[in-house]
């Protein structure tokens, strides 16, 4: 019979975490291994390749409507199912076991819920009191399932707890997940990464009216729709070394532009805005106790040109090392801004690049 630890994705006490094409089960070694019996007198010849035994255990099973997920499982064969509504509260729990949860089943998030980094060989659930906080990556290149989808719409913001190590999201509508966690405002990040060509993955977050609390950031590269993440960060706290915009198309700022209200993006150190997100300075707001040590515009001329409609000396930056000021020319006039050398200090109109 197959190595069921090899094959599993997790596992909790005696009990793994199985991952099949439309199906989650949870199961022994030791009731996997008298099933295995009972279907090989059953059908009369052996076999033991995983998919075969699986798919005989499957054959067996009825999916359960509901499954209250619990540092103590049931000892007995679970089969989750997209029919099964798993309900998650007052536990911690393995990224791994959540996200595939959520692309397999129905997910319901209860009270005092939060999810960490997997470890292998270490159980994957705990008591919420005992939560061990570590930092995860949360990376996903796919789309997502229609299921994932409606699983992150059910779901109340701020419900989710974690830290955050990474983030990485790339044309997936998990990116609507974000306003979702609960994360430490004192929490510091390496680096936040979004992009997504589809309205639809950013929507969720668009639409609702809070904003989202990530604490620290050392770096935030938005792209394409993603850029408009931007205005719902809550700049209360919030820090970002190095944050980077980017945007191909016209559309892909329009929601931030029509906007009444400009935007915050806080203490920052580094700007560097690419493309058609350039035009976004028109409706952005530096901290102003903010130093930064460099801001670069980096564009061609049909990119310029909701800036160059502003007035001279109407668009805000605040203080910039002038080492690492890169702003074409023609649009240096529309900025108001005051050019520091490495000591900080303010450097005379003769003195500046």
């Amino acid at each position: 019979m197959f190595d069921l630890a090899r094959e599993s994705f997790a596992k909790h006490g005696d009990s793994f975490f199985l991952e099949e094409s439309e199906c989650v089960l949870i199961i022994s070694k030791a009731l996997l291994k008298k099933r295995h019996e009972d279907i090989q007198k059953k059908r009369r010849f052996l076999f033991s390749q995983k998919q075969e035994v699986l798919s005989g255990l499957v054959a067996q099973l009825q999916a359960t409507d509901t499954f209250s997920l619990t540092q103590h499982l049931p000892n007995e064969i679970i089969l989750l199912t997209e029919k099964t509504t798993v309900t998650m509260s007052n536990i911690e729990i393995s990224e791994k076991v959540f996200f595939v949860l959520l692309e397999k089943t129905k997910v319901a998030i209860g009270e005092r819920f939060s999810i960490t980094k997997n470890i292998d060989n270490e159980d994957c659930i705990r008591e919420h009191g005992m939560a061990r906080e570590t930092p995860i990556c949360l990376e996903r290149y796919e789309a997502g399932s229609s299921l994932v989808i409606e699983n992150i719409e059910r779901m109340s913001p701020s419900s989710i707890g974690c830290s955050l190590k990474e983030v990485l999201l790339h044309n997936t509508g998990l990116i609507n997940i974000l306003p979702k966690l609960r994360i430490k405002r004192d929490w510091e990040a390496e680096y936040l990464g979004l992009n997504t060509k589809e309205k639809e993955h950013v929507a969720g977050i668009l639409e609702q009216g809070q904003t989202i609390c990530f604490g620290r950031v050392k770096s935030m590269w938005l792209s394409e729709y993603a850029v408009s993440v931007v205005t719902k960060l809550s700049h209360e706290d919030f820090e970002v070394e190095e944050l980077s915009l980017h945007a191909s198309r016209k559309k892909h700022v329009a929601a931030v532009l029509e906007q009444e209200k400009p935007f915050c993006v806080g203490r920052v150190k580094s700007v560097w805005l690419e493309c058609y997100a350039v035009s976004l300075i028109t409706k952005m707001i530096i901290h102003e106790d903010n130093t930064m040590e460099s801001f670069v515009l980096d564009a061609g001329k049909k990119h310029f040109s909701r800036i160059l409609k502003k007035g001279d000396s109407s668009i805000e930056l605040g203080r910039i090392r002038s080492s690492g000021f890169r702003v074409p020319k023609e649009i240096r006039r529309k900025l108001r801004y005051t050019l520091v050398d490495e000591e900080g200090k303010e450097m005379l109109e003769g003195e500046r690049p």
